[in-house]
This record gives structure tokens, C-alpha cells and sequence, in this order.
């Protein structure tokens, strides 16, 4: 009798450790979430279990998910399509977007099938956008120059160039420019290095204006536009350090206050990436992709702000809408939380089928429409 009570005892322990285990598995399973368990926060949804937290994914309506579907099901149609093409007819459709036909079969393949996953992504994004309204009636680009030094790390970068570019939003095209040159305090001399990569002579910051001075004349340049009293305008840059840096070390160097104009401004880069879907890019891959080429000189701050300007053109064009996604306090930078629909990421790039093409159709619906170290790696390539 003793050995049946042990075992009854050994089997009544079993079950008990197995439906422990159970239960402690079932726990880590992510289940739909309810009232009693959902964690709620300004900016995300957060399931708690006794494993992980989980971030609950938004969740798309039906017809955002059929949209996205769609797209997924031509981008699929057509890459088999470019599977098929010969590489001279890869090349004729590269050349009717007017994008690079250089390169071997491959790379000629892919830059087709990037053309149109940019191209179906932003019109899914544009139909997602469709009932938002452009909120600046103005965009003003700045891509200022500063004195460098090729080897020294810890060198402190002054504006010498100030340049801005004037972006209508409605008529999408470039209202206005503005550029002045200023004269460096803290390192005069410009280092070959710097003249080399600017084009920015010492005669030209010798005769410039302090910054102080420059800096008024810009505000006084945006009030003649009526800038912030009758229009809604947008600080619009190539990446976070124009203001984040360069303006920010500027103003205290020139004991000015930082602007509040400055705090919160449009990152191309970021807006780029995402209405396209594509990954991370630089000025010149945006124009190639785009089927552009850069006008004027390479760090130029005026001709880079005007490339730049001509990208925010190409994207309000394919009905980007553009919005305030990075913001500068307290020492840092942030990005905006709240990236809606039209911003999300799609890269694409052009192609179509030549009529003496063999393979299938190409599907032709919409193809009308269309971080201080890093800086100096940066400008080095």
C-alpha cells in the first residue's frame, strides 16, 4: 500500500509540475490585448506579461492593408518582368527615366526595380495622404559652410557661408535666394583643406561680415517674405547638424540666442527615406535615384541648398506631404514621434518597357508621377 500511495503522490506531483509548466508557457505567449493587461503611454500601446513587454503594432485599416497588398502584388509582377530583359533593354528603359544606364546586368536590374518600388510606394503613401494638407506655404533651405581641418578632431567649425533657398510649396518651385559670406573669429586663417573643399577663398571671408551681422540680415530676408506673419514656413536641411550643430556652436560662439525658428525643422533625409521606403541615403544618391544630377559645385552651400531644395520639389511633386520630423533642446536632438502615413519608407527607382521588348508588359499605371566626424567623412566622398 505505501508503494501506491508513493506512486499515486508521484503522479499527482507530475501532473502538477506539468501543468505548471503549462501555465508558465501559456504566460509567455503573447495574447490579444485586454483592459487588464494594456500599459498605455502617448505614444505607443504596451502589452505587460511575465515574460517581455510588448509593443502592440498599429494596426492598418482594411483598405490601407488592401493598398499595401496591391502594391506588393505588381512590385512582383514587374521584378519578374525586369528578371527577363536582356541588358540592352534594361538600358532603354533606364534611359527613358533618365537614370544611370551604367553598370553590369545586375546592377542595371536592380536600379529598375528600386525606380519602381519608390514609384508604387509613393503613390500607396499619396493615396494614404490624400485628405492631409500641406501646413507650410514656404520650405527655406540651408546648408551652410564651415571652417574644417582634415586631422584635428576637436576643431571648432564657424559658419563662412550662409546660404538659404526659397521654396513655394504651392506653386513648387523656388522663390527666392539668399547668401552672405562671414568672417571666422576664433580660426581667421582658413585651412587649405577647407578653401579645397568649399571653394571659399580667405579674400572672401576677409571682406565678409561678422556672423552677428549676417545672421540679422537673414532674419531681415525672411521678414520680407513675410515669413511666420502672413506664411507658415519650414526649416528644411540635409540631415540633423545644420542646426543642431553648426548653429547651435555658431550662436554661442556669436552670444546670440538660438532662434526659435531653428528648434524644429524638416530632416530630407528622413522624409526621403520614408515616403520612398528606401534605406539610408546621402545627397548625391538621392538625385541619382530620382534621375537627377546635382547643378553646380559640391559644397557650395548655395548650389547644395538649391539640389536640396530641388529634391523637396521632386517630393511635394509625388504628393509628399512634408512635415516638422526632427526638433533641437536641451542639448540633443530628437525626432519627431509621429511619422503619419505619407511618411512612410519606400525607395524606388525609374523604369519601363521599350517597345522592343519581348518580355511582359510592365505595368504603366502612375509612371508620370513622381550625424561632427561624420560631416567630415562625409564631405571627404
Amino acid at each position: 500500500m505505501g508503494s501506491k500511495t508513493e506512486q499515486r503522490e508521484l503522479n499527482n506531483n507530475k501532473n502538477f509540475t506539468e501543468q505548471k509548466d503549462d501555465s508558465k508557457q501559456n504566460s509567455c505567449e503573447v495574447s490579444p490585448i485586454s483592459s487588464s493587461t494594456q500599459a498605455t503611454s502617448n505614444e505607443s500601446d504596451t502589452t505587460v506579461t511575465d515574460c517581455k513587454i510588448y509593443k502592440s503594432k498599429p494596426r492598418l485599416d482594411d483598405s490601407s492593408a488592401t493598398q499595401t497588398d496591391d502594391v506588393m502584388t505588381k512590385l512582383s509582377r514587374i521584378n519578374g518582368a525586369i528578371n527577363r530583359m536582356t541588358k540592352e533593354q534594361l538600358q532603354t528603359k533606364l534611359a527613358e527615366f533618365r537614370l544611370n544606364t551604367c553598370g553590369v546586368k545586375d546592377v542595371l536590374k536592380k536600379r529598375l526595380k528600386n525606380h519602381y518600388k519608390r514609384q508604387k510606394f509613393a503613390q500607396c503613401n499619396r493615396m494614404l495622404s490624400e485628405d492631409e494638407i500641406m501646413k507650410f506655404d514656404f520650405l527655406v533651405v540651408i546648408d551652410y559652410e564651415a571652417t574644417c581641418s582634415e586631422n584635428n578632431e576637436n576643431f571648432v567649425h564657424e559658419i563662412i557661408e550662409f546660404p538659404a533657398v526659397l521654396v513655394n510649396t504651392r506653386t513648387k518651385s523656388i522663390s527666392n535666394t539668399f547668401q552672405k559670406f562671414c568672417k571666422p573669429k576664433k580660426n581667421p586663417k582658413l585651412t587649405d583643406f577647407c578653401t579645397k573643399l568649399t571653394g571659399i577663398t580667405q579674400q572672401q571671408v576677409d571682406k565678409a561680415k561678422d556672423f552677428a551681422e549676417v545672421f540679422k540680415e537673414f532674419e531681415e530676408w525672411m521678414a520680407i517674405h513675410r515669413l511666420a506673419t502672413d506664411f507658415q514656413f519650414a526649416i528644411l536641411t540635409d540631415g540633423p547638424w545644420d542646426m543642431s550643430r553648426f548653429l547651435k556652436t555658431q550662436t554661442e560662439l556669436s552670444s546670440i540666442p538660438f532662434p526659435h525658428w531653428a528648434k524644429h525643422w524638416i530632416n530630407l533625409r528622413k522624409a526621403y527615406t520614408a515616403f520612398y521606403s528606401c534605406g539610408r541615403v546621402n545627397l548625391h544618391q538621392m538625385l541619382d535615384e530620382l534621375g537627377m544630377k546635382f547643378e553646380g559645385r559640391p559644397h557650395c552651400g548655395l548650389d547644395d541648398a538649391r539640389n536640396i531644395a530641388a529634391i523637396a520639389i521632386k517630393l511635394l511633386q509625388d504628393g509628399c506631404v512634408l512635415r516638422i520630423n526632427e526638433h533641437y533642446h536641451d542639448g540633443h536632438i530628437s525626432p519627431r514621434k509621429s511619422l503619419s502615413k505619407s511618411s512612410r519608407s519606400n525607395k524606388s527607382q525609374p523604369c519601363q518597357k521599350s517597345k522592343s521588348s519581348e518580355t511582359a508588359p510592365i505595368e504603366q499605371e502612375g509612371e508620370n508621377i513622381e550625424e561632427l566626424l561624420e560631416y567630415i567623412r562625409i564631405q571627404k566622398s
